[in-house]
């Protein structure tokens, strides 16, 4: 967060949390940058899961995080247990709990183990509007060794200027 010199971190974070929900982890913050560098474009996600005979379907990570869960709704025409959302661009992790029981739907993707070893259904999901260059941008600015350009940083302080007042006491 580099790019945030000479505003509270409480005020910085509460901002980010404006423009994207992403309590205290990195790659929703390097999310929050993109967004604000590329826009929100936003698509819809249908998720699945198929049995008619467990009694509750819920999701949990997606953009509300690991703590909360949305349930899904039942299409007895479909025989589907189904979630219709729409998420800005991004990689999204998430996990189904049937009936209580968090598993992932071996029928979508599934990451590579963590370092406690769980794997998590994905989605990557890109704007209806995007544009490769807007795509390759947000990708760059997502990555583990990001460095954003002068103009960006430029672009960041306007935002960031145009919300929050700096703390004189934290400018350097």
């Amino acid at each position: 967060m580099f790019w945030i010199q000479g505003y509270k971190l409480s005020e910085a974070n509460c901002l980010l949390q404006s423009k994207r929900p992403c309590f205290p982890k990195l790659e929703a913050i390097m999310s929050a940058t993109a967004d604000i560098l590329t826009g929100l474009p936003k698509s819809r996600v249908t998720l699945t899961w198929e049995d008619d005979n467990c009694s509750s379907v819920e999701v949990s990570g997606l953009d509300i995080g690991w703590g909360q869960r949305i349930p899904l709704e039942f299409d007895k025409d479909q025989g589907l247990w189904i979630l219709q959302k729409e998420l800005p661009e991004g990689r999204y992790e998430y996990k189904y709990i049937i009936d209580g029981e968090w598993t992932c739907n071996k029928y979508e993707l599934i990451t590579s183990p963590n370092s406690d070893g769980h794997v998590n259904n994905y989605v990557q999901v890109y704007g209806d509007d995007s544009t490769i260059a807007t795509r390759e941008t947000r990708k760059r600015l997502t990555s583990d060794d990001v460095d954003l350009t002068v103009e960006e940083r430029q672009r960041i302080k306007e935002f960031l200027e145009s919300y929050i007042e700096p703390n004189d006491e934290d400018i350097r």
